[in-house]
């Protein structure tokens, strides 16, 4: 048999219909690449979706912020594939290789979408506008660069007809996806409040703060099962104080605590939360604790996850993560020797722990409960206390890690509060939460459910991540900084005896208009209302299905 010489096998598959299919779909196999490597490397499916889904996310808060960009650069596209076009109708086709390039980067433009809309279904839900707005001008041009102006030839075989109807169908299909954006990009489209700029929710004060960073040193149990993805993190304490003007008449400011999410452990990703509560006058630690971690799990372990409480031991290395961070601020903070940092801002001031606010996000929001175990352990938060539950995760069920109840000071209220939309974390955990306070008054214990608003541009959808910095939007302006200005308000006020303030910021912190109401969108339309449950899991049919 006569051997084919290598180039003429190049050339072959170069002129053949073979090359356009292998760019096509070796576009695509990129697209998915990274989820599948991830995958095949032990990560489950939320895991190896997670760096997509978090770029996602990235690219779309970035075409939010630059619409005049997003209109020119669509615009450039559309003019360039409009010269491209004229080169068709003169009869003069694009190269091979260019034709290559153009279906390789529709391939992985393909991926792109199909990925974008699996996160739509189970993560995004309808959130964005302007991702599938930019993937349809895209995939517009592209098609249009390759297979030119759409048509249908008269006289073709059944593949070549094939081949023209699914591109006249993959025309449509884009400007499907372009359509929706539309009256975004020329301005029509209703615009959601914008933040207050008066009141809570406005910019933080009254106060300018000061923050210092507090390494804590890591129980050497939890140092061991640390996964390398937090290797390089360094462990403490972000500590937050109000620069108070030297006339002022306080002895102390108040304490807050707060904790992060799972995976979350970065200060800046929580910088405008913790602002709100500082300049209001409070001490903010931002607690650092390892989230990520691999414990050995004891054989013949039943894992079970009941009630919003797991058994998972990851919780009590975690907490003993926690109890060296308490530790810290004991000691940097409230002690004789404190740190040197605190005294330079504070001065005569002192920081005073019986007037507490303890909050967190997701895993940090279930992990409430371990900072509310450490606070009460050390008798802190025995005058006023405000737990503030932000989508909070799975609690831990260990006997010796619950909170003892009866501790509780008489002026505690507690807000859990989730977008309605949330993909991350069920509503079913804080519902359950919620019923362990069930000793407290319930016009003091919350559930609050951010309704999605899809009525205008931006959407304003409650996900898991509203309380984060990437996400901060008009929503949470409104729905989350209000509520948080107000309870450092009200803690803050109590431990002045600042009768007035008090009044004023408890009033918010009730189901009351004044905390309900999410401001109008640009025509006049009313933004949807916060919905205020009490004793969810026994009282609302809507969460009937947690109590099973």
């Amino acid at each position: 048999m006569e051997e084919v010489p290598q180039a003429n096998l190049w050339q072959r598959f170069y002129g053949g219909v073979g090359f356009f299919i292998a760019a096509f779909f070796g576009g695509l196999f990129l697209s998915v690449a990274e989820p599948i490597l991830l995958s095949l490397t032990g990560s489950d499916v939320s895991d190896a979706i997670w760096p997509y889904a978090y770029r996602t996310l990235q690219w779309t808060m970035f075409l939010r912020g630059n619409l005049f960009l997003f209109t020119l650069g669509s615009s450039l596209l559309m003019f360039g594939t409009f010269i491209v076009l004229q080169r068709h109708v003169k009869g003069r086709e694009n190269p091979r290789w260019a034709n290559g390039i153009g279906l390789c980067l529709l391939g992985l433009l393909t991926g792109f979408i199909v990925l974008y809309f699996a996160l739509d279904v189970f993560y995004l839900r309808g959130a964005f506008l302007l991702l599938p707005t930019a993937y349809g001008f895209l995939l517009l041009a592209l098609l249009l660069m390759v297979g030119g102006i759409p048509h249908i030839p008269r006289d073709s075989s059944k593949a070549r007809l094939s081949k023209h109807v699914l591109h006249i169908a993959g025309v449509f299909f884009a400007a499907w996806l372009v359509m929706p954006g539309i009256p975004a990009l020329i301005g029509m489209a209703p615009s959601p409040p914008a933040a207050p700029t008066l009141g809570y929710g406005a910019e933080p004060g009254p106060f300018e703060t000061s923050m210092s960073i507090h390494p804590y040193t890591m129980p050497d149990e939890v140092a061991q099962i640390q996964d390398s993805s937090e290797s390089d993190i360094d462990f403490s304490i972000y500590l937050t104080l109000p620069t108070l003007p030297e006339d002022i008449v306080l002895d102390s400011v108040p304490l807050a605590i707060l904790t992060h999410g799972w995976g979350y452990p970065t200060y800046e990703e929580y910088t405008d939360w913790i602002a709100h509560l500082s300049a209001k006058g409070m001490a903010v630690a931002f607690i650092q604790y390892p989230s990520d971690i691999s414990p050995v799990i004891p054989d013949g372990f039943e894992a079970t996850d009941i009630e919003g409480a797991s058994n998972w031991p990851h919780h009590a290395y975690r907490a003993l993560a926690f109890t060296a961070a308490f530790d810290e601020i004991e000691r940097v903070a409230l002690g004789a020797n404190r740190s040197a940092a605190v005294d330079q801002v504070l001065g005569n001031h002192s920081i005073d722990p019986s007037h507490l606010w303890i909050g967190g996000h997701s895993l940090g929001g279930a992990y409430v409960f371990l900072s509310l175990y450490e606070s009460l352990e050390r008798n802190w938060g025995n005058e006023t206390l405000f737990l503030d539950f932000e989508s909070p995760w799975t609690r831990p069920s260990h006997p010796e890690l619950q909170p003892n109840m009866s501790r509780l000071p008489d002026s505690t209220m507690i807000h859990f509060a989730q977008g309605i939309d949330d993909m991350s974390v069920d509503s079913c955990y804080s519902v359950h939460h919620q019923a362990v306070f069930s000793m407290l008054p319930q016009e003091h214990v919350l559930f609050i459910e951010l309704q999605s608003d899809l009525y205008g541009y931006p959407r304003l959808v409650g996900t898991h991540y509203l309380p984060t910095n990437s996400v901060h939007d008009t929503l949470a302006d409104w729905g989350i900084y209000r509520r948080i200005d107000a309870q450092a308000d009200w803690v803050v006020a109590r431990s002045r005896g600042d009768v007035f303030t008090e009044s004023w910021a408890y009033e918010h912190l009730l189901n009351t208009p004044v905390l309900t109401d999410m401001g109008q969108w640009s025509d006049g339309q009313d933004v949807l209302p916060l919905l205020i449950h009490h004793e969810a899991l026994t009282m609302n049919e809507k969460f009937a299905h947690c109590r099973t």
